[in-house]
Order: structure tokens, then C-alpha cells, then sequence
């Protein structure tokens, strides 16, 4: 870079120097405006200049001529843009040795804040126990390993010396060196969490060691006012509230050595402190409760009472009363807890004794339900086995039929699953009259009659759904043993049709034993089909397939037969257009040429077109027709050359007598040509009428 500068300042000087040779000043001075002027220079033409750039700007041409050195525009931009350049370089190298500076300064910011945080923690070293010894441990070994990383790092940004102008290198060393502050700074972050964590925990400590202490007077206060008010000893929670405060004395003692720990000790003592006073608080709660509970008791007895005598229970299978005498001792359990402070126990009881309540009133209850319930859902299972028997009796025959004509695939999976439902069904017939007897009076055993009667309910709409898709499948498989009868006789019968249709037109194949051959064919697959569809038992798929192969070639033949019976009429029609075309030209030609010439040729070709259709070449005989037009064609040749020779004679005869006759007798003569050339117009036109009388 040191280079490109003094290259750059060499080149300007010598761009200057240059500038001052090519412009020198004249010899004598500054002439005069008064001082004469030679004539013989004044017709001497001006010596060339050299060629200005467009740039420049011309000078005026009364300018005076000083002895001082001339800059050209051109050398004055070069100038200005070279100092531009040298500025903006200059500029770079300032900005980059500025970052240099700015983070020399961050550095010994860094080292400022590692050495202050050592310095908070000295205290603590030696001196801490428990987990704060290991937190200042760790902290003051990473925090003297930061102290001589950046230490490090300032001295190599401090000494290191770069020339400002060497951008690449400048670079590469403020990159290095602010990735290494930021990989330590961010290091040291992690340092100062646990030395604030240890600096707060032992800051925020007394205070709330002191909060503590004062809460658990409080809470102590209210226990013994709790005592002295309801005379419960509330032994557990003076148990609690001691252990409470040895463990606030503990965490008094370790505040100095171990903050960390203590407040550890503080945050458990402090849940324990809000768990007690909320145990002292529900006091009151739960001996409402307990107060509160022959009412309910009463209440709940005399539903289970009514109950009882309303539907005439004799409860040999469910024990209401037993879950209320069991409520009623846990209620003076619930009691003595409540009295020792055991306040956990008591939430615990308390619920055990409300849900004993309720169930005592519930299982009452649906005892009563069941009672109501169980005969109509008895009749309805009977209802029901009744109708299975009687769809299964409907259903059997065909079910047999299907097991007897179908082959085993179509109904195996179907008849095993309605195998499990009818067994279950037997098993249900079977378990009825048990369950009947669960249901009287006499025994009442309502809930687990009631088990039964609904698992018998869900069987039965399984069989019910099950009746309903066996009927269905056996309706499909007859269904699709009828389509495929169908099809059968549908191919059948197209393939008559096409038969009769070939025999009723006389057409012929380009093979002679055509026909027979696709019957023989659709023979032997309509006996194969027949064998399948009349000697069970039936295997669908391989009769549609047959089906489909006979249905095809049916197909196949009729499309051919029809596209025969449409070639053999178009050849027909071809032969008596060439027919008709060939009679109404030969009327109309016949008045002026001789037409029995054309006679043979048109015999030959009607004898080939119909031998053609005859041996079923019916394409052959359409372009055969062909021919008859090259025959028609000749005879219209043949035609139109005698008109015009005719008509030549007439115009060479008009003219003959226009060149004899003059006066009246020129035109008694051209109106004998004009007679003459209209009897030679009748002549044509009796031809005509002589082939419209053949047409007719």
C-alpha cells in the first residue's frame, strides 16, 4: 500500500511537470497592445495547434500570456479525482485503525468488569460452605482463567502495529480479535449469573429469613387461638410449626457461609409455612363439615328409605345403609384428625365420607331403575330372540340354496360369521331364564341381571345386522347369477340376428367358411357356459369371464356383419348409378353417334361388378364401377366433337350465302341460314327429347 501511494504521487508530479514544458512562455514579455504588427506575419496563416480535448475549455483570444505554469482541464480532473482517491483511501485506513481503538477499549472494559467481579466474590473464598462454596469455587477459577484470556487479548490489540493503509491485514485482526472479546464476553456473562445469584441470595436473605419468622409467629398465634377456641390439641400442626422453626434457624445459621443453601432451606420452609397456615385456615372449614354431617346423613337415609319402601326393595344385593354407617364412622375419624391438626387425613376422610353419601343414594336409586327396567328389556330380548328365530327359519332355505348352488368362496366367510351369531344367540336363549329369575322379587339381583340384558341387547342388533346382510348377499349372488343369464342369452340372440341377417341379404365373407366358423367357436363357448351356469356349484367370476369372451365375439361378428351388409349396398348402389348414368347417356348421345359399340364394354363391366358382389368382393366392385364412367366418358367425347363439327358446317354455310347474296336476297339468304341453323338446333334438341323419353 506504501508502494501504491508513492506510485500514485510520483505519476501526479510528473503529470504536472509535463503539463508545464508543453506550455512555455513567450521569450519577450507580454507584448504590448500598442506594438506594431508585421504585415507579412499578418498574412502568415496560424501555425497548427495541437487538438484540445473536448473537455478544455479555449481560452479567449485577448487573454494575456503570463510566465506562469498552465493546467489543461483534462491534467486538472486527473487531479482532483487522484486526491479523491487518496482521500477516500486515507479515509478507509483511519476508519479500520478508529475499530482498532474502539476495541482496545472494549477490551480493557472487559477486564475491568472480570477484576470488579473477582473482586465482589473475595469475600466468599475460604470463607463459604455448602452449595455456595462450590458455586465460588467454580466462579473464581473461571473467572481468573477470564482475567488472563483478556488480559491477553489487550496486550496483542495494544502492541500489534499495522500501517493504517493495509486494509486486508487490518481486517483479518479486527475480525480475530472481536470474535475472541465476543467468545469471552459471553463467557463472562455466564460467570457473573452465579456471582449475582451468590451476591443476591445473600442480599434478599435476612429479609426474608425475617418474613419467615414473623409469618410462623402469625400462623402459631392463630393455631394456639384455634386451640384455646375449639379445645383441639392440634398436636401435628405444634409438630410442624417446631420443625418449621429449626429449619428458619438453620437457614439463619448458613446465611453467612452458604446463602445459596440458605435460601434453598427458605423457599421449602416458606411452602411448608403457607401449607400450614392453609391447614389452620380450613379448621373451620371442615368442622362445619363435621357439624354439618348428621343432616346430610338424615338426608341421604331417608332417600334411601323412600326409595326402599316405594319400589319394595329388600337390598339382598347392595348394602346402602352399610356405606352410610361406614360415612358415619370416618366422619368421627375425620373428627379426631381434625382435632390433632392432621389437616392432609381430613381432606382425604372428608371426601371418602361425601362419596359414600352418594353412592348410597345412587346405588338405591339404580337398584329402583333396574327393577323398572329389567322386565321390559327381558320382554324385549324375548321379542327379539323370537324374531331372529323367525328371519333365521325364512332365512334358511336360502342359505342352503346358496351353500348347495354357489361355490364355497361366495359364502364361506359370510356362513362362518353367522355361525358366531347364531351361537350366541343360543347362549343368550340359554341364559334367559337366569336371568329372569335375577330380576323377580324374590332375588333382586337387578345389577347383574342388568349386565347380562345389556350385552344380550348389543348381540342381538349384531345378529339382527347380520340377518339383514346375509339376505342381502344371497339376493346379490342371485342377482348376478341372473345378469350373467342375461348376458347369455342377450349374446346369444345378437349373434342369431347377425346369422339370420346374413342369410336374409345372401352376403359373403372373404372367407367362404366364415360364418360357420364363428358359430362352431360361439357354440362350444355357449356349452361351456352352459355347463357352468346349470351344474352347480357356480363360480361367478370364471361364468362372467365366459360371459364377457362370448358377449365379445357376438359383438365382434354382428359389428362385422353390418359393416358386410353396408359394403355390399353401397356396391349395389355404385352398379345402379353406373346403370342408370350409362342408359340416360347413351339416349342422349345416340342421335349423333353410333352407341351399339359401347355396348359390349358395358355388358363386360355390369358381368364383373356383379360377379364381384356375387363372391362378397363388394369393395373390388365399387371401384370396378369405376370403368362404366371411363365408358360414359368416351361416349360425351365422342358426342360433343360431332355437336361441334356441326356447328362448324353451319357457321361455314352462313357465311358462304352471306358472301353471294345482296339486297333482298342477302337477307332472304341470311333468313335461310338462320332457318337452317334453327333445324339444326331441332335436330339436338329432338336428341334430347329422345332420351327423355328412354329415361321415362
Amino acid at each position: 500500500m506504501k508502494k501504491l501511494l508513492l506510485g500514485v504521487l510520483l505519476t501526479l508530479g510528473l503529470l504536472i511537470h509535463q503539463n508545464a514544458l508543453a506550455d512555455p512562455a513567450p521569450a519577450g514579455g507580454v507584448p504590448s497592445e500598442s506594438a506594431p504588427v508585421d504585415p507579412a506575419q499578418a498574412v502568415q496563416p496560424p501555425a497548427e495547434k495541437p487538438q484540445e480535448p473536448p473537455s478544455s475549455v479555449p481560452a479567449p483570444a485577448d487573454a494575456p500570456q503570463s510566465g506562469k505554469i498552465t493546467i489543461s482541464a483534462g491534467t486538472f480532473f486527473l487531479v482532483l479525482g487522484t486526491v479523491s482517491v487518496l482521500l477516500v483511501v486515507l479515509g478507509c485506513g483511519i476508519v479500520y485503525k478508529l475499530r482498532v481503538s474502539w476495541l482496545r477499549r472494549r477490551a480493557q472494559r472487559l477486564l475491568v468488569n472480570v477484576m470488579s467481579a473477582a473482586e465482589e466474590l473475595r469475600p466468599y473464598e475460604g470463607n463459604a460452605e455448602g452449595s455456595t462454596e462450590s458455586i465460588v469455587k467454580q466462579a473464581d477459577e473461571r473467572l481468573a482463567n477470564l482475567t488472563v484470556a483478556v488480559s491477553r487479548r489487550l496486550t496483542v490489540v495494544t502492541e500489534t502495529k499495522i500501517f493504517f493503509l493495509r486494509f486486508v491485514k487490518l481486517s483479518r485482526f479486527i475480525r480475530d480479535s472481536k470474535g475472541e472479546l465476543k467468545r469471552l464476553r459471553t463467557s463472562f456473562k455466564e460467570v457473573h449469573a452465579e456471582v449475582r445469584r451468590v451476591l443476591e441470595a445473600a442480599q434478599a436473605l435476612s429479609p426474608r429469613l425475617q418474613r419467615l419468622v414473623d409469618q410462623r409467629a402469625s400462623v402459631e398465634a392463630e393455631a394456639k387461638s384455634r386451640t384455646a377456641e375449639l379445645a383441639f390439641p392440634l398436636n401435628q400442626t405444634y409438630e410442624e410449626l417446631e420443625r418449621l422453626r429449626q429449619e428458619l434457624q438453620q437457614a439463619t445459621d448458613a446465611a453467612r457461609p452458604d446463602p445459596v443453601g440458605a435460601q434453598r432451606i427458605a423457599s421449602q420452609a416458606e411452602a411448608r409455612l403457607q401449607s400450614i397456615s392453609r391447614d389452620v385456615k380450613d379448621i373451620g372449614i371442615y368442622l362445619s363439615e363435621y357439624r354439618a354431617f348428621p343432616g346430610r346423613l338424615d338426608q341421604a337415609e331417608a332417600k334411601v328409605k323412600k326409595l326402599v319402601e316405594e319400589h319394595r326393595l329388600n337390598l339382598f344385593h347392595i348394602d346402602p345403609y352399610g356405606s352410610l354407617a361406614e360415612a358415619r364412622r370416618l366422619s368421627e375419624d375425620m373428627l379426631e384428625e381434625l382435632k390433632a391438626g392432621n389437616l392432609e387425613q381430613v381432606r382425604t376422610t372428608a371426601a371418602q365420607v361425601s362419596g359414600l353419601l352418594k353412592a348410597a343414594v345412587e346405588m338405591t336409586q339404580r337398584h329402583a331403575t333396574f327393577r323398572r327396567q329389567n322386565p321390559k328389556d327381558i320382554q324385549q330380548v324375548q321379542k327379539k330372540l323370537w324374531d331372529y328365530r323367525t328371519t333365521d327359519a325364512a332365512l334358511a332355505p336360502a342359505l342352503a340354496r346358496t351353500r348347495q348352488c354357489y361355490a364355497q368362496e361366495h359364502w364361506q366367510d359370510m356362513w362362518s360369521r353367522y355361525g358366531t351369531i347364531d351361537r350366541h344367540v343360543k347362549q343368550m336363549e340359554q341364559q334367559l331364564p337366569e336371568v329372569k329369575r335375577q330380576s323377580d322379587d324374590e332375588h333382586q339381583d337387578y345389577d347383574t341381571a342388568r349386565g347380562f340384558l345389556d350385552d344380550m341387547l348389543a348381540r342381538l342388533r349384531e345378529a339382527e345386522e347380520m340377518q339383514r346382510n346375509c339376505r342381502s348377499a344371497v339376493e346379490q349372488l342371485d342377482r348376478g347369477y341372473g345378469s350373467l343369464k342375461s348376458k347369455q342369452g342377450q349374446a346369444w340372440s345378437a349373434l342369431e340376428a347377425a346369422v339370420k341377417q346374413v342369410k336374409q341379404n345372401n352376403l359373403r365373407f372373404l372367407v367362404a367358411d366364415q360364418v360357420d366358423m364363428v358359430l362352431a367357436r360361439a357354440e362350444s363357448l355357449n356349452n361351456e357356459l352352459n355347463q357352468r351356469l346349470f351344474v352347480p356349484p357356480y363360480r361367478l367370476g370364471a361364468i362372467e369371464q365366459h360371459v364377457v369372451r362370448l358377449t365379445d365375439l357376438a359383438n365382434e361378428f354382428a359389428g362385422t356383419v353390418k359393416q358386410r351388409l353396408e359394403q355390399k349396398r353401397q356396391a349395389e348402389r355404385a352398379l345402379g348409378q353406373a346403370q342408370s348414368s350409362y342408359r340416360s347417356t347413351r339416349a342422349k348421345v345416340r342421335s349423333r353417334i353410333e352407341v351399339r359399340r359401347f355396348d359390349a364394354p358395358h355388358t363386360s363391366v355390369i358381368q364383373r361388378v356383379e360377379g364381384l358382389i356375387a363372391g362378397g368382393r363388394y369393395i373390388e366392385a365399387v371401384h370396378e364401377c369405376h370403368d362404366m364412367d371411363k365408358i360414359i366418358n368416351e361416349m360425351k367425347r365422342l358426342y360433343r366433337r360431332e355437336i361441334e363439327e356441326e356447328q362448324r358446317a353451319a357457321a361455314a354455310r352462313r357465311a358462304s350465302a352471306s358472301s353471294s347474296s345482296s339486297g333482298f336476297f342477302g337477307s332472304s339468304g341470311s333468313s335461310g341460314s338462320f332457318r337452317s341453323s334453327g333445324g339444326s338446333d331441332d335436330d339436338d334438341g329432338g336428341g334430347d327429347s329422345g332420351e327423355g323419353n328412354e329415361d321415362e
